[in-house]
């Protein structure tokens, strides 16, 4: 699903080694971790001690033609996360832009595999807040989904200005019951996720792709769990971007990062590292 384009954004930095990358090969030749499946990412759980994990699928479909549509794309991760039901839990990733698609899906995925929550990711080309978009968070409301939302950067062809936290202040008030996580604290804008959270308890945040500060600058990725922890103790919750950072921060290390670092107290540790999360899933 995701878009060549944005996989050589990432990848812009190498570039500049000439000859090291041959685009005109298939983008899984020259960046295997495009393609990753539950057995490697349940043996990365292990290794570090995670017992369950979610799994957020993206939908860029709208963006680039992917290779595989929205409905197969998100039934293979409902499918592949069947022979671990008890270790990962799968989200829809559908994006709001589909129109009644994108509610037809979401209704369809809560039916048939009990889906739990969705991840929307605003950079391809909506602001949350709009009119146009208020029966797709009814309907999320109405079935009681979690809502993960990318915040922060974004690169290629998306649309990085969508994705303030602050254009989610209309849905949450709208929708007290909804509970909304957003994703990497707000990166860059991380004071408007802490200005939501003063005023809508139904507002979340995760601290993924934090350990993107690590190992360089340790004391970087220490100072924005310090803020975190001040700012919402009780609605902080643990996270890893998973496959993103593996390559230079493994689980193991990132896990063992936000249990020894002296950041929080043990009670906010034991909130951020699950208990929050099982709260807001029941």
């Amino acid at each position: 699903m995701l878009p060549d384009s944005i996989l050589k954004t990432y990848l812009e930095p190498l570039l500049a080694l000439d000859g090291l990358i041959d685009f005109s090969k298939d983008i899984e030749e020259i960046w295997p971790i495009t393609e990753v499946f539950a057995p490697g990412l349940i043996e990365a759980m292990d290794t570090a001690g995670v017992d369950k994990t979610i799994i957020l699928p993206l939908d860029f479909g709208l963006v680039e033609e992917p290779k595989t549509g929205i409905e197969d794309y998100n039934r293979f991760v409902f499918e592949s996360c069947e022979e671990y039901a008890e270790r990962l839990i799968p989200f829809v990733g559908i994006d709001p832009n589909r129109g009644k698609k994108a509610k037809d899906l979401v209704q369809m995925f809560a039916k048939n595999y009990d889906a739990k929550g969705i991840k929307v990711y605003p950079a391809t080309g909506f602001r949350p807040n709009e009119d146009r978009l208020i029966d797709f968070w009814d309907l999320l409301d109405d079935l009681g989904m979690l809502v993960v939302a990318h915040s922060g950067a974004s690169w290629g062809p998306l649309d990085e200005e969508c994705n303030h936290p602050i254009f989610f202040r209309e849905v949450l008030n709208r929708f007290p019951d909804m509970k909304i996580i957003i994703a990497h604290l707000g990166g860059k804008w991380k004071e408007e996720t802490y200005e939501l959270a003063k005023e809508c308890p139904n507002l979340y945040a995760d601290c993924s792709a934090v350990q993107g500060w690590l190992p360089s600058q340790p004391e970087v990725a220490r100072d924005r769990l310090i803020e975190a922890a001040a700012k919402m103790p009780d609605r902080l919750v643990f996270g890893t971007d998973w496959p993103l950072f593996d390559l230079s921060y493994p689980h193991m290390q990132w896990v063992r990062f936000v249990r020894e670092t002296d950041w929080a107290s043990e009670s906010i540790k034991e909130k951020t590292l699950g208990e929050t999360l099982r709260r807001i899933l029941g």
